[in-house]
């Protein structure tokens, strides 16, 4: 699919975070009236030579990885384009920024459900009636599936491990362990990328 997006350009990991992007909110209304009004082109490039930068680094804080992030964002300004004569909004800067970060959420929500569904499926095949070969796939994955949790580091492998083994929440592993939420939301979201990873490259 060809995405009416101009070509990405490197940002600064120094670039300034929402709310205090360099580039004014009025500027940000004008060019989003003119492609939401007048269909702009060149509006929407300039919208999208501003912000893309300020919107990577913001995404980066959620996904942690620079070319999820310029994904996710590419596909933002994406939406936006294609559905520009539908979409109706009374703060673009906000807009953008609270799109962004729903993608990315999205797209963690999705991993996670992803790797549970494959540690599941493998439990689940245990309690059936499998053959020898199946057996053997079944313990090749688990024994990758551990390998890549005690390759972890420490903080994150015990979260992790509270969380898949112990079945606790985030909250429940905050309290038990004297950190924040959001610490426990960043570990186990780099153990699952981690894990993800590990599975596909084995």
């Amino acid at each position: 699919m060809n995405k009416p997006i101009p070509v990405t350009t490197i940002y600064s990991e120094s670039a300034s975070k929402f709310p205090g992007t360099s580039k004014d909110a009025s500027d940000i209304n004008l060019l989003m009236d003119r492609i939401l009004q007048k269909n702009d082109y060149a509006a929407f490039q300039k919208l999208f030579t501003d912000m893309y930068p300020h919107l990577c680094v913001f995404c980066v804080k959620f996904v942690h990885v620079k070319e999820v992030a310029e994904e996710l964002v590419s596909d933002v300004f994406y939406t936006i384009w294609k559905n520009r004569e539908q979409i109706t909004m009374t703060s673009p800067k906000a807009y953008l920024y609270t799109a962004v970060r729903n993608r990315a959420f999205d797209y963690l929500r999705k991993i996670k459900k992803t790797i549970w569904c494959d540690l599941d499926e493998i439990t689940q095949l245990a309690a059936e009636n499998i053959d020898s070969q199946e057996l053997l796939i079944q313990q090749e994955f688990n024994s990758r599936v551990e390998k890549s949790v005690a390759s972890l580091p420490r903080q994150c492998r015990l979260i992790f491990e509270l969380s898949r083994d112990h079945g606790f929440k985030y909250k429940e592993i905050a309290t038990k362990l004297n950190i924040s939420i959001k610490t426990v939301e960043t570990q186990m979201s780099r153990a699952l990328k981690h894990l993800r990873g590990s599975l596909r490259a084995a």
